[in-house]
């Protein structure tokens, strides 16, 4: 039964009228919609407009916002603006602000959308709330700063957050499950703990997912890697010709995007024992073709995204002492899953939701 309509990308459009059965539009506007179950079990909340913030079509009301960061005030929002459009974007620049702006009236239009999408996710009621904030598309051109926009989106994860939501058991706390998508070679999902959960706990619930569904991961495993090694490759061809390095340090200073292709690379290796030293393309392709065979992870525990960061921005901790949540986790999925794999996606999110939650 398919629940949302996706484009060729992955990127969200809309519920079907199947979710439609179980959930009402509670909010629908130009940047992102917001459901809630017929019972008031569950919300489910969608993005349709891109995650970066100088993807934007003003005139339609459309904005550039990732609302997994923290709202900047309006000077701090002009400079990163200004930054992006040099190329030379700063990784704390990119891990922090939600929004960029050129003028007051841009700042205060994107601010208002930002706001009023926290609205609906901190609240007192206990209510299964299944977040997707990456999940509209991604529309600017290719250039230097980004070789593959379309890839900052957060491919295909609407459909799955629907599932989940769809099918989720009745909520006795308020709990928010962030999905992502990732390009990398990690775990299947990797679980961010948002520096809030029992580290203890959420590995319990790792090794008894990675216990029930390994085998069935495995069936399209070789798929998965061809897709990245073509993917990748691509990209750390594109970082070497125009930095002319792959060393995440010496790219650390300027180049910020770039760094971030080449650290989660590594990172995502390292889960396979596999590590890189000399960074060279050779290496990391030598790398990539050594994962053949290997038998691929289920999930891992804040390895290559721990949602730590974003916590702090959104001051999560801050809002379970008010009682505004009980508690959040985030799950970066592999893209490649995601597409093939929906219903299994969503089988293993809603077995550690209830695993770590109820």
């Amino acid at each position: 039964m398919k629940l949302v309509k996706e484009d060729k990308n992955g990127a969200y459009l809309g519920a079907t009228s199947q979710f439609l059965q179980k959930f009402v539009l509670k909010e629908n506007n130009k940047n992102f919609e917001v459901y809630d179950s017929n019972d008031g079990n569950s919300q489910f909340i969608a993005v349709k407009n891109s995650r970066l913030p100088n993807d934007s079509h003003l005139d339609k009301g459309v904005y550039g916002i990732n609302y997994h960061r923290a709202r900047p005030d309006f000077e701090t929002a002009k400079e990163y603006y200004a930054e992006l459009a040099t190329g030379h974007v700063s990784l704390q620049k990119l891990n922090r602000l939600a929004l960029a702006a050129t003028t007051k009236d841009e700042y205060v239009k994107k601010s208002a959308v930002w706001e009023k999408f926290y609205s609906y996710v901190w609240d007192k009621a206990p209510q299964n709330v299944w977040v997707t904030p990456h999940s509209g598309n991604v529309t600017r051109k290719a250039d230097d700063v980004f070789p593959f926009p379309t890839r900052e989106l957060d491919a295909f994860v609407a459909g799955v957050a629907a599932r989940c939501a769809f099918n989720d058991l009745p909520a006795q706390k308020r709990t928010m499950m962030s999905i992502h998508s990732h390009n990398w070679h990690g775990a299947v999902l990797d679980l961010g703990d948002f520096g809030i959960n029992d580290e203890k706990k959420l590995k319990a619930v790792a090794v008894k997912v990675e216990k029930k569904y390994s085998d069935e991961v495995q069936t399209i495993a070789e798929g998965c890697r061809r897709d990245f090694a073509k993917k990748v490759m691509a990209w750390l061809e594109i970082v070497q010709r125009f930095r002319g390095t792959l060393n995440p340090e010496e790219l650390r200073s300027k180049y910020g995007i770039e760094r971030h292709v080449v650290f989660y690379t590594i990172t995502g290796l390292k889960l396979y024992g596999i590590e890189i030293t000399s960074f060279t393309l050779k290496e990391f392709r030598d790398a990539i073709n050594s994962l053949h065979g290997t038998k691929m992870r289920v999930v891992s525990c804040n390895h290559l995204f721990t949602g730590q960061n974003v916590s702090r921005q959104l001051k999560i901790a801050e809002k379970i002492k008010q009682g505004k949540m009980d508690n959040a986790l985030q799950v970066e999925c592999l893209k490649y899953y995601l597409e093939k794999k929906p219903e299994l996606m969503a089988d293993i999110l809603l077995d550690i939701k209830h695993g770590l939650f109820e």
